[in-house]
């Protein structure tokens, strides 16, 4: 039977001794905070690790989590923080769907699906060259579907920012891609 607690109550009772309810939280949230670090991260071996530690870090600061905020906010915010950590060690890549940013529709015949995987291989290289701070919004706001207000919450910056960043974000893919196209 699905808990229909809303997290926020779940984290209200976790606290106050009811802690078997921690699984909850993260059969609602482990697929969710995989995809989010997997597409941020291009050490696949490492999300799993990554998210298991996000897990141990939100529950040892449940206490301190304010239940009038996000728990949604608040757990994508410590997995930022964590990936972040672990990419200082190594080189990040994230994919931006083609159909989300340049809206290209469904494709059914096959030379034109080959054209398409090529295309995507194309967009990966080009989001790639991406500074991080652009590829991060555009992962949580394309993907994770995370309205401005939760994405301004989780990266800690304003939000205005966060659609400035999404915009010059999408710009510098096209550029950089239209590049690659001549050469």
């Amino acid at each position: 039977m699905k808990n229909t607690k809303t997290d926020e109550q779940l984290v209200r009772e976790i606290v106050a001794g009811n802690r078997e309810l921690y699984y909850e939280l993260v059969k609602r949230y482990e697929q969710k905070l995989k995809r989010y670090v997997g597409r941020i991260i291009n050490r696949p071996i490492e999300v799993d690790d990554i998210v298991q530690n996000v897990f141990i870090k939100a529950y040892k600061n449940l206490p301190t989590f304010q239940t009038n905020l996000s728990f949604s906010s608040w757990i994508y915010r410590i997995a930022h923080n964590e990936t972040v950590n672990t990419m200082s060690s190594g080189f990040i890549q994230k994919i931006v769907s083609l159909n989300l940013i340049f809206g290209i529709g469904t494709i059914d015949n096959t030379e034109e699906r080959i054209v398409d995987e090529e295309m995507k291989r194309q967009l990966k290289s080009c989001v790639n060259s991406l500074e991080i701070k652009y590829r991060e919004p555009i992962v949580l706001f394309y993907y994770e579907e995370k309205s401005y207000e939760e994405i301004s919450d989780i990266l800690r910056i304003p939000v205005r920012a966060v659609g400035v960043l999404i915009h010059r974000g999408k710009l510098l893919i096209k550029k950089k891609c239209n590049e690659k196209k001549r050469h």
